[in-house]
């Protein structure tokens, strides 16, 4: 005997056809998914695949289709079979969430610090935890209070961060660097497939005269990797650690009409004067491995080795 399942997953193929349809058309102005499906007739072929297993659970399912969970399966898989960058799928909750951290809030409306910062010595530790839209602030203040506190120099922390806020990154660099003469001319630049500049971050003619060294780790992905980078093209400072991730690309948020998001890679990302370090990483100019997990700055190898690097650009 067949199961009978709820009428509305019956519209689930048509509300497929009209999103997809509708990204299609957004495309073709965007020029951002031209050639994601090569022409009509391999959707065609797509959508029928799809109406054919639609029509197989409806007569053999046992159990009963969960209609939410079944369009967000099909958006994840749609999203997981795509092999460039980073391409994910958020729920409506996820994507809420998403933007309340990003505008430097918890659920409860608690402030999110993504920054902190002490003195070492002569040099200031400056750990970042995250990227968010609020996490360029942050990190100017605590420039601003360690300079008043007489450091000479500054240790920058991103190990463990994974973020697409790329604009997050790039205003930090751009505290700290001067006016991008050389390579892109810019602190970083978003170039698609169709080789098009669609996001290009600039850097302003202001900078810090405070050396640096960047510590990152294998799970500095994305922001993290790009102000790594960029703080060695620009010849401020240098990178300790271990080789990053290799998150070299650029993704763009695209909100659906359920309140859900997609995020899409659209670009690659070039910095200052480096080739881009998509699948390759940030390789340090000092390798050093972990040791443990260090309670105190003076046991944290990585971080030992990045002060003696700042203290020796130390003019």
């Amino acid at each position: 005997m067949h199961k009978k399942i709820s009428v509305g997953l019956c519209l689930t193929i048509a509300i497929i056809t009209l999103v997809v349809t509708a990204i299609i058309t957004t495309a073709v102005t965007m020029n951002i998914y031209s050639g994601l499906v090569s022409d009509l007739p391999e959707r065609e072929n797509m959508y029928a695949g799809l109406a054919e297993i639609d029509s197989i659970i409806r007569k053999n399912y046992y159990g009963t289709a969960e209609e939410e969970i079944a369009n967000d399966g099909i958006s994840d898989g749609y999203l997981s079979s795509l092999t460039t960058g980073r391409n994910y799928h958020m729920t409506a909750a996820e994507y809420a969430e998403y933007k309340t951290v990003q505008s430097g809030k918890d659920a409860d409306g608690n402030a999110v610090v993504t920054v902190e910062f002490q003195k070492f010595n002569n040099a200031g530790y400056i750990k970042i935890s995250d990227f968010t839209d609020m996490t360029a602030d942050e990190f100017s203040k605590a420039v601003t209070s360690l300079r008043n506190d007489g450091v000479s120099g500054l240790i920058i922390d991103v190990r463990n961060t994974d973020s697409i806020n790329i604009s997050a990154a790039a205003e930090i660099v751009d505290i700290l660097v001067p006016l991008a003469t050389e390579g892109t001319q810019s602190i970083a630049t978003a170039v698609d497939k169709n080789n098009k500049n669609i996001q290009i971050f600039a850097a302003d003619s202001e900078s810090s005269d405070l050396p640096v060294s960047v510590i990152v780790n294998d799970k500095t992905a994305g922001a993290g990797e790009l102000l790594a980078c960029d703080i060695r093209d620009f010849g401020k400072g240098t990178v300790v650690g271990t080789t990053t991730a290799g998150n070299g690309t650029y993704q763009q948020i695209f909100e659906l009409s359920d309140g859900s998001a997609v995020v899409l890679t659209v670009a690659k990302l070039l910095p200052y004067t480096s080739g881009c370090y998509d699948g390759t990483g940030i390789i340090p100019d000092y390798e050093v491995q972990p040791k443990g997990t260090p309670s105190e700055l003076k046991d944290d190898v990585q971080f030992m080795r990045a002060y003696a690097s700042v203290n020796t650009l130390i003019k």
